[in-house]
């Protein structure tokens, strides 16, 4: 037996939120978050910016605008912060004269809607992380998990997490390709072990049943799901599959915190 009770993205509100977090449904779905008109613009933005590669990853099909914490990670704490500033920089030229900050407008809406606390994740001694990274995929992003407790092993504020989840708003979509699958199945330190050495990904076999569910993103939606639970990013050959995104990171506490 699974551990959804529906097997669909559910609207944003208190009881889904925690649903999401006991891995009892498979997402959370806003559609038209940004508007077309505002999406188009950011998108054509986009498409003429220089992405960065995830370095310490092996051959994963994804490209950065922005800081991502999980690069750094295994540097002085100092590195990342001092990187902060001229990414945030760069993001918010991307949203210039657009009058919009959906980095905040996801914070107010899960405040508002869901009822949480929710901020941008602070570390001791050097204050908020960045949040709001842009990517691009081109090609598989294979199957994998996300959970900075498994995958970092220095002490920062985002390893004290209970829960880890992610939202991503897509400002540009491939026509084909580029779906998001969803299994229904929880990475554990048991199964953390069938990882493949030296890469990023799992193989099929480490899934536990056949349930999933597959999302075609649209333009201007937001999308909120568990990364704890497995998924995959279908292949996309054009590099327009685009969206803006961060971590959520369940405190001990009960509240939230936002970092990329």
């Amino acid at each position: 037996m699974g551990n959804w009770i529906r097997q669909e993205l559910c609207e944003l509100n208190e009881e889904n939120l925690n649903l999401l977090m006991d891995f009892k449904i498979p997402g959370i779905l806003v559609k038209g978050f940004i508007s077309p008109e505002v999406c188009s613009v950011v998108s054509e933005r986009l498409r003429q910016q220089d992405y960065a590669n995830y370095s310490h990853l092996k051959e994963i099909p994804v490209h950065h605008i922005g800081l991502c914490h999980n690069q750094w990670a295994n540097d002085e704490k100092s590195v990342y912060f001092a990187k902060k500033a001229q990414a945030q920089e760069v993001i918010d030229g991307i949203y210039k004269d657009l009058g919009i900050n959906p980095v905040q407008m996801v914070i107010e809406a899960i405040a508002t809607k869901a009822k949480r606390h929710v901020g941008i994740f602070e570390e001791p001694g050097f204050g908020p992380y960045f949040a709001g990274a842009f990517r691009q995929f081109r090609g598989h992003g294979r199957l994998h998990i996300d959970h900075a407790p498994s995958h970092i092993h220095k002490p920062w504020a985002v390893t004290e997490i209970a829960r880890q989840m992610t939202w991503n708003i897509y400002y540009s979509m491939s026509n084909t390709g580029g779906e998001l699958i969803i299994h229904d199945t929880i990475h554990t330190p048991q199964n953390e072990v069938m990882k493949k050495p030296g890469d990023y990904y799992f193989p099929y076999e480490v899934l536990e049943r056949e349930d999933r569910i597959t999302v075609k993103p649209q333009v201007g939606d937001l999308i909120i799901f568990n990364t704890q639970n497995f998924h995959e990013i279908m292949g996309s050959d054009d590099g327009f599959r685009i969206s803006q995104t961060s971590f959520i990171g369940q405190k001990k506490d009960g509240s939230l915190g936002l970092w990329s």
